[in-house]
């Protein structure tokens, strides 16, 4: 099914009365009059004309023919008119088909193509788990909280705000972070320190290491290289941690740091197989990398067994072990309570069983130059 994006017309009066009127209203703005009466249409189509454009675009949604939605970005006043605030609304029985993940990528490229803004917004109540994954697919990151900032039918609402800049992008394939590592890597930044920055990034992200029983899985790959780094971090901030490692084999950068968590102290043990790994408060996840394809097997499987068998609260490092980094399916992967993507975020977090496997997830950007796809 295509989803395209038209310009409102006075043609689609009663089709935007019917929308008004029809469209479930949980979290949209009390300004949307109900009933939605044809005076309500007249006076918005009439803004629209006037403004579309030049400090907005407003659209309708469109689904092998038939009017689904609304979506439009609107420039905010004073020195914010650089800023546009993106809204959307869909109709029930079109909801988590992709329609408003396709809708609002449309409109954030026509808008950057047209619009003289730098960024664009989107306010998100807390609660609204399906909005904010629209957003994230495409390329939005979560900025911030504004704590009981809005009042629904009541009742206080904490809002989480979203920005879009620009420069950034959404989602993309391994084989294009691959390859713009490699070019970073080779023109930028040597690789020992963007796996630094990576580790880093994780030791960010999560605020509550400090009194906790960590464990560190380790794979072979750079994604074990990154729990080696993390590991001595975590040391030099005077927590300590065990890593566990999964497999023996390292990367060279992997090797390093593995030598600097040696060094300083950091417990360095074998996985014992079908172990169990309850004792532990934070387990972090570096078994397998974005690469990954195929069925988990051997130690591995055991590995993500044990973790999701553990109760502690799971870290995966870039992507849940055992998850395809572009088609997000997996047979077996790690449940994590936060996944923290590295450099961009990858197809695979959004598609196929992503939304099976992570609860919340963010993105660190290490400096990685992206090539065009």
């Amino acid at each position: 099914m295509k989803t395209e994006l038209i310009k409102w017309s006075r043609d689609l009066r009663t089709e935007l009365m019917d929308l008004c009127n029809s469209v479930d209203r949980s979290y949209l703005s009390d300004r949307i009059p109900s009933p939605y009466t044809e005076a309500d249409a007249d006076w918005w189509l009439g803004m629209v004309s006037e403004h579309d454009g030049v400090d907005g675009l407003f659209r309708a949604i469109i689904l092998e023919g038939k009017l689904v939605g609304s979506i439009s970005v609107e420039c905010r006043p004073d020195v914010y008119y650089r800023d546009c605030e993106i809204g959307y609304m869909l109709l029930t029985e079109y909801w988590s088909q992709g329609i408003v993940t396709q809708a609002v990528k449309l409109i954030c490229e026509e808008a950057f193509e047209k619009l003289d803004i730098a960024r664009i917004s989107g306010n998100v109540y807390a609660d609204n788990k399906a909005s904010q994954r629209v957003l994230e697919k495409n390329g939005f990151v979560r900025e911030g909280m504004m704590r009981k900032a809005a009042c629904k039918k009541g009742k206080m609402h904490d809002v989480f705000l979203y920005g879009k800049l620009r420069e950034d992008r959404t989602a993309i394939s391994v084989d294009l972070m691959r390859r713009s590592d490699a070019y970073t890597i080779e023109h930028y930044v040597p690789s020992k320190e963007l796996m630094y920055r990576a580790a880093y990034g994780v030791y960010l992200a999560y605020d509550s290491w400090k009194g906790k029983d960590i464990a560190v899985l380790t794979g072979g790959g750079n994604n074990g290289g990154d729990g080696y780094a993390l590991a001595w971090i975590l040391k030099e901030a005077g927590i300590d941690s065990e890593v566990i490692r999964v497999s023996d084999k390292l990367s060279e950068d992997g090797r390093y740091y593995c030598g600097k968590a040696e060094a300083c102290g950091v417990t360095i043990r074998d996985f014992a197989g079908s172990e169990d790994l309850s004792g532990y408060d934070v387990i972090v996840d570096c078994i397998l990398g974005t690469g990954f394809r195929g069925e988990v097997r051997g130690n591995a499987a055991e590995a993500i067994k044990a973790i999701n068998k553990s109760g502690a609260y799971v870290i995966s490092v870039d992507i849940n072990s055992g998850m395809n980094g572009d088609t997000g399916e997996a047979a077996l992967a790690v449940r994590s309570d936060l996944t923290v993507s590295i450099g961009y975020y990858k197809q695979g977090l959004f598609r196929g069983d992503a939304d099976k496997y992570i609860k919340d997830m963010t993105n660190v950007d290490i400096g990685i130059i992206l090539l065009r796809e």
